[in-house]
């Protein structure tokens, strides 16, 4: 979009009239809920489309490894009245353990039922209390039993392996899973798949034992989300049988607007699985026409008929105990064992019986080890725009709300239409004597906490001065909102009590999330919304671009892909993806990933596809957000043609 001053000020003449100011009204009202009505009629569209559930859900929860030896070990064995219990461990990756619990009744005289069954999606570990009688249970049905912690709970919760990041009250099963998933995602891997590869090994284990039918292999869940033992009831049909809690919803779109924040664990979802029309219900139906039995705690979830029967129970206890009988009488009823009228309390074993010593590589070191084997790629200009994807086309102009005069410069107030139904807002800051160059400015931080008096107040600050003081040299500057950032960042609060780790599940993980799962990239959408405002800035000067925090990706690949951008600055961006996946936590914004961006290319890679522009970094950051030191700044950079500078700020910029 080339634009004259002339075009311009005859926009901002219309824009200003009493007619339009009301359609600027509306926009702005809707600006806090504008990206969550974006992927609403998104959702909305793409979940039409049907086809066959089962393949498309082995491919979005892929790739698949190939089988590898199980090197089965049973390191204790505990002798029971009526059972027995072996603690097991099995390799379900090369040298990376599944620790569990084997519960066998005495005296099989032939091949018995046996039941996988993981830890739900709570804090503590398989040995609860409530776990262990719904075990004893099954084996004082004739069903072997085998109870295994999920990646990132229990005894699998994933140890750090760097100094002084041990674990504290702050991170919870969830975060550690939202953690892991992140990190799989820029590898282009699916969280979901990976905690379903172990539910699929167990079922190689069992297959090994003489005392184990493998005609009636059952599977059992009680968790709050019961994604992963859908994927694998789903998939695996060596499950003849299957009694799997629901999740809090029985379907994630269409989008509901009061409880779209939740929706912001990456292991709970399926990269294209939208796109595909994969929904939880679909992924439950696919189990048919292999009996499963769907355990429902919250009456209002959804989950009120189907290819499937129904037990519910109103209870807070882990695995409720109606919910328990109404589980062993399922399996009881299709694997042909003894009818149970009530349970027999069966007193806990100690946690330290029950434990399996832990050995191994924690999933870190294998996500580690595997980026580390990566080659450093050089994407092409053509690959990394397919990548972004191409700008829609949009009939729409530019909206300019308002004008005021600062001393001898003049600040308007716009909206720039992105694509259909989404609108940036932007101040532009007209200098007194102008140098030809328009500097594009954007930023934002979903890391930090929001303060007192509203979002982002802090950054907007700091961009308003940036702006004022860089038209003060000579620059037109037009600082602009992408979508959810600023101005567009959704009015609801964010979950406190994952404070300082919210960056890892939060509104904006939320809106990763969903567009994961629309095929579609948060990151490239909103190096889109970048590249409209360089359409726009293109029309009144030379475009240069300036990103600080989460906004020096967008300018660099904004960048590198529009050879109408003669120089580049960014303050405090991150300086690879590589280094999230070398440390065990990092405090960058999850967003910011491409799925499967690093087996492609790493951030300097894109740097140094900007030819046509200077590039200048300013104070690099690592994993946790410091500065890093110059000699490995350098080196990261080495080759690509960028400035790295310390101690200056995006304000210091001259021509």
């Amino acid at each position: 979009m080339n634009m004259n001053r002339r075009q311009f000020l005859a926009i901002s003449a219309v824009g200003t009239s009493a007619g339009a100011q009301t359609a600027d009204d509306n926009v702005t009202a809707e600006l806090p809920d504008m990206l969550f009505n974006y992927f609403a009629r998104r959702f909305e569209k793409e979940v039409k489309r049907g086809g066959s559930v089962r393949e498309k859900l082995r491919q979005a929860a892929g790739p698949w490894p190939s089988a590898t030896p199980l090197k089965p070990q049973v390191v204790k064995t505990i002798a029971r009245k009526g059972y027995r219990i072996e603690n097991i461990r099995f390799e379900s990756r090369p040298d990376y353990f599944v620790n569990a619990n084997l519960y066998v009744p005495a005296g099989l005289t032939a091949p018995a039922p046996a039941i996988v069954m993981p830890h739900g999606h709570f804090d503590p570990d398989r040995m609860t209390g409530d776990y262990q009688q719904i075990c004893f249970d099954l084996v004082k049905n004739g069903s072997l039993v085998l109870s295994y912690d999920p990646i990132g709970q229990g005894e699998r919760r994933q140890k750090w392996t760097e100094p002084g990041t041990e674990f504290d009250s702050l991170f919870s099963t969830s975060l550690e899973h939202a953690l892991i998933g992140n990190k799989l995602a820029l590898l282009g891997e699916s969280s979901a798949g990976w905690q379903a590869r172990d539910g699929m090994r167990a079922i190689d284990y069992l297959l090994t034992r003489p005392d184990v039918d493998p005609k009636r292999i059952g599977f059992a869940d009680h968790s709050d989300n019961g994604s992963e033992s859908s994927i694998v009831c789903a998939l695996d049909e060596r499950i003849a049988c299957a009694a799997l809690h629901a999740p809090r919803f029985a379907q994630r779109w269409p989008l509901d607007k009061t409880t779209w924040i939740v929706m912001d664990d990456t292991q709970e979802y399926l990269h294209g699985a939208a796109a595909a029309g994969l929904d939880i219900r679909d992924i439950f139906g696919a189990i048919a026409p292999r009996p499963l039995l769907v355990l429902v705690e919250d009456r209002d979830s959804g989950f009120n008929g189907g290819p499937f029967e129904i037990s519910s129970a109103d209870d807070s206890a882990d695995w409720p105990k109606r919910l328990r009988l109404d589980t062993v009488r399922w399996f009881a009823r299709w694997f042909k064992t003894p009818p149970v009228s009530d349970e027999t309390s069966v007193t806990p074993e100690m946690v330290s019986a029950l434990h399996v010593p832990d050995t191994g590589k924690s999933v870190y070191s294998v996500i580690r080890e595997r980026a580390a084997r990566l080659p450093a790629g050089k994407p092409s200009v053509a690959e990394l725009r397919q990548l972004i994807a191409p700008l829609t086309a949009h009939s729409e102009a530019p909206r300019i709300l308002s004008s005021e005069s600062l001393g001898g410069a003049r600040q308007d107030r716009l909206q720039l239409p992105s694509e259909p139904g989404i609108w940036l807002p932007a101040t532009l800051q007209h200098p007194a004597t102008p140098n030809g160059k328009v500097v594009v400015y954007t930023t934002g931080d979903v890391t930090a906490l929001d303060p007192p008096g509203g979002d982002y107040d802090e950054e907007t600050a700091a961009k308003d001065l940036t702006a004022q003081t860089l038209a003060s040299k000579g620059f037109t500057v037009l600082s602009v909102d992408v979508r959810g950032i600023g101005g567009t960042a959704p009015r609801i609060p964010r979950r406190g009590f994952r404070v300082p780790y919210h960056h890892l599940m939060n509104r904006d993980m939320a809106f990763a999330s969903m567009a994961w799962s629309l095929n579609d990239n948060l990151f490239a959408m909103r190096v889109r919304d970048l590249l409209r405002a360089v359409d726009f800035a293109a029309g009144l000067g030379e475009v240069w671009l300036a990103g600080r925090d989460m906004g020096a990706q967008w300018a660099v690949f904004a960048a590198a892909l529009d050879p109408r951008v003669k120089n580049v600055t960014t303050q405090n961006g991150l300086a690879a993806w590589r280094l999230l996946l070398e440390h065990d936590r990092y405090h960058q914004a999850s967003s910011q990933f491409l799925w499967g961006g690093l087996p492609r290319f790493d951030l300097p890679q894109v740097t140094a596809l900007i030819a046509q522009s200077r590039v200048t970094l300013i104070s690099p950051t690592g994993h946790n957000r410091q500065v890093l030191g110059a000699t490995e700044a350098q080196q990261i950079y080495a080759g690509t043609g960028a400035t790295i500078a310390f101690g200056g700020t995006l304000a210091d910029l001259s021509d």
